[in-house]
């Protein structure tokens, strides 16, 4: 096994288990939890607050991620930061909010905390055109610039603008991936293909569900490149009344994601982790190997962060409710 994937073996061994989340899930407060914690994780500062702690295992994810990369070169490198670029785009769609919405300068704090902030130039008096133009060496400055539109509704921009960034984050990765050899581009393919499937599917849901557009509107909106969904199957979803396209999906293999329907989200993320562990198992493809284990970290630390936000209100089964696991 490669030194990589000895790296990334290793990296896994230190999730939490069932135990740690029982533990966490039967205290109700906040400072026993983070004692709880630090007892787990030795490194873990049980003087700090939960903001603090958040704060800092976001830090530690990203040291993660810099100490894998150091063991890949070339096109893997390459195509291992272009996919953990999504957490950058996350930060991102949360500064366009917080612009929008007249509520930045209150976050500005926050935002200057985020490891991901070094990529971009906050001021704190700025409002979301003066934030596109003075990131205009960014890569996400076209993708942008057409959201200063005076005339567009705030909630038209958040929702276009972040559609917009994810599209351009799974056309970047796609492209790429073509750069690989026939048999591991292939399966970087299907792997890119399942987790554009579910999101298309969730935004879906979303359009049918919340937004009053209409079904041509509802097909731009979704992401080319989906496993075994062309641009015609997913028309056909896209013009399909909200109740056709749930009993649709019910025959599917997606059939569990709208079970609950208030569940979906998480049902989604579940999908994913078993996406990410069947990468694990087979160990066909190295730099998908590496990606599944890190992404299995991010959510083993979702988990955590759920299990710090419930308090004595909860029984020990909601608080567990809120896991993401296989």
């Amino acid at each position: 096994m490669r030194d990589v994937l000895v790296k990334a073996k290793a990296k896994m061994g230190r999730m939490p288990d069932n135990d740690l989340y029982l533990a966490l899930a039967n205290e109700g407060d906040i400072d026993k939890k983070i004692d709880i914690l630090s007892k787990a994780y030795p490194e873990v500062d049980n003087r700090k607050d939960k903001r603090s702690l958040e704060n800092e295992n976001f830090n530690w994810i990203f040291g993660e991620l810099k100490s894998i990369d150091y063991f890949l070169h070339g096109i893997e490198s390459e195509f291992f930061n272009l996919y953990f670029s999504k957490y950058e785009i996350l930060f991102l769609q949360e500064v366009i909010e917080s612009l929008v919405n007249k509520n930045y300068k209150r976050n500005y704090q926050s935002f200057k905390v985020n490891p991901l902030s070094k990529n971009f130039i906050l001021d704190e008096d700025m409002d979301l055109e003066s934030f596109v133009i003075a990131n205009k060496a960014s890569k996400y400055y076209r993708v942008l610039l057409p959201f200063l539109n005076e005339n567009m509704e705030a909630e038209s921009i958040i929702f276009l603008s972040s559609n917009a960034l994810i599209k351009f984050y799974y056309r970047s990765l796609l492209k790429l991936a073509k750069k690989f050899n026939s048999k591991e581009r292939k399966q970087i393919e299907k792997f890119l293909g399942e987790e554009i499937n579910l999101l298309n599917f969730e935004m879906l849901y979303r359009l049918k569900s919340y937004y009053n557009r209409n079904d041509g509107d509802v097909f731009n909106y979704l992401i080319e490149g989906g496993n075994n969904f062309n641009g015609q199957r997913l028309k056909e979803l896209a013009e399909m009344p909200k109740i056709d396209f749930l009993e649709k999906m019910s025959a599917s293999k997606y059939k569990n994601i709208f079970i609950e329907y208030t569940h979906t989200h998480k049902e989604i993320r579940k999908r994913e982790l078993k996406l990410y562990y069947g990468e694990i198992t087979k160990q066909e493809s190295d730099i998908l190997y590496v990606i599944s284990a890190m992404n299995i970290l991010f959510i083993s630390d979702e988990n955590i962060d759920a299990l710090l936000e419930v308090d004595e209100s909860f029984t020990v089964e909601e608080a567990m409710e809120y896991l993401i696991v296989r």
